[in-house]
């Protein structure tokens, strides 16, 4: 389903098929994000304050086939951006923000870190295990939209990268998303 800023799918995944993702990424996974590599504002403050795993693609791209497809059509239908094909050898993170930690990321964007490549979309799947409360997801464009589609386990939104983004503090229980990042050739 289409919003002038985000797109989204509701129920895509069953609970199994999420408790069948959080087991492989579990025991596959690898703990991501030491002090030296968490997210920072300009002037060096921590702006992610979570715990990250991160699986390779091949991995559990079984379990995302038809969802990566999904996305390469409404790309093409609605974006029309120069994306690659998702590569085995490409990470996905799964964020867990726990209200033990007053789990949150602030204000930012995604971006590549290689010169000849940029993240055309973020890709947020909600795998969450149990019910939270707060981590609700923002974009900003002219104003702060307030993403409800991606409160619920299973659900699933896709954001151009370049948009401002942020996930406010988890006040109860464990949100867990797994991140995407579909990449292209450099914007000009």
């Amino acid at each position: 389903m289409n919003t002038p800023n985000y797109w989204y799918w509701n129920n895509y995944f069953t609970k199994k098929e999420i408790i069948e993702l959080n087991k492989i990424i579990e025991k596959e996974g690898k703990e991501l994000e030491t002090e030296n590599e968490i997210a920072r504002d300009l002037n060096n403050n921590n702006i992610k304050f979570s715990k990250v795993k991160s699986i390779l693609h091949y991995k559990i791209k079984d379990k995302l086939k038809s969802l990566i497809n999904d996305i390469k059509y409404v790309n093409q239908e609605n974006y029309g951006y120069n994306i690659f094909e998702m590569n085995d050898k490409q990470y996905h993170n799964l964020n867990i923000y726990s209200s033990k930690i007053n789990g949150k990321y602030d204000w930012h964007t995604d971006k590549s870190k290689n010169p000849l490549t940029d993240i055309k979309f973020t890709i947020l799947i909600n795998v969450s295990l149990k019910d939270y409360e707060g981590g609700n997801f923002e974009l900003f464009d002219n104003g702060i939209f307030k993403i409800k589609e991606l409160n619920t386990s299973g659900n699933i939104i896709m954001i151009k990268s370049y948009m401002n983004h942020r996930v406010l503090p988890v006040l109860k229980g464990e949100r867990r998303t797994l991140a995407l990042f579909i990449k292209g050739a450099k914007f000009v």
